[in-house]
């Protein structure tokens, strides 16, 4: 029987999430679709693989774009996206961790520019109303969701930028790179208040470095197929 190859390559961003590319830890997962000025991760709770919202990375700026590639290691269950402009390369990676139970993305520019980005969370997946917070506490900015029995949580790390929030938006201007940082977990329906201080006690306490969290992520779990749950 022949196996699956262990990447795959694409040209062209995903037009549909039931199309994008999946990166998945067990517990959670993300769909990364979208073009670059316009980047749509659906976050996805549980073993059963629900879709549970959509976040969204508005870039404006990038429009006139060239020379498109993703790549999808299923062994590490990293998806790693660049296209080139006028000034260069950008790249992002994403990948979902099973040692630290959290979806970590890396936005990184071209030489000599900048990550200037709008944060946000869409609430009509499924028809579903969300209730979403925007705040910034000790230099990090969290986007916070609470749905129908679950809430997500994303700290966002600009490296070198500011994070400015805005409404239930984040912006963040002129950031070297930038980390977010996305940890999903169940309430009981009977409970009134948000659980999200928890989980973002736990982001707060990891390690703001993608390198660090990939390779503690792959010691984890070697050989194992992470674009499944």
């Amino acid at each position: 029987m022949r196996m699956p190859e262990p990447t795959v390559h694409d040209t062209s961003p995903a037009a549909c999430w039931t199309d994008g590319f999946r990166t998945a830890n067990g517990e959670c997962g993300a769909v990364l679709y979208g073009e670059p000025a316009m980047e749509r991760v659906v976050f996805e709770a549980g073993r059963s693989c629900h879709p549970a919202y959509e976040f969204r990375i508005s870039s404006p700026g990038m429009t006139a774009v060239g020379g498109y590639g993703r790549i999808t290691d299923s062994r590490t269950g990293e998806v790693t996206s660049t296209w080139t402009d006028g000034h260069g390369t950008w790249a992002r990676r994403a990948f979902a961790s099973r040692a630290d139970r959290v979806i970590a993305h890396e936005l990184l520019p071209a030489p000599g520019r900048t990550v200037d980005t709008t944060l946000s969370v869409g609430t009509a997946l499924d028809g579903t109303r969300f209730t979403t917070r925007a705040t910034v506490s000790n230099g990090s900015g969290y986007l916070t969701l609470r749905g129908r029995g679950y809430e997500g949580i994303t700290r966002v790390v600009a490296f070198g930028g500011s994070i400015l929030a805005s409404g239930t938006t984040l912006v963040v201007i002129g950031a070297a790179r930038l980390l977010l940082l996305t940890r999903l977990d169940r309430y009981e329906s009977s409970s009134p208040g948000w659980i999200f201080p928890a989980l973002r006690a736990a982001l707060a306490g990891l390690e703001s470095d993608y390198a660090t969290l990939f390779a503690r992520h792959t010691a984890s779990g070697s050989g194992d197929d992470h674009t499944q749950a």
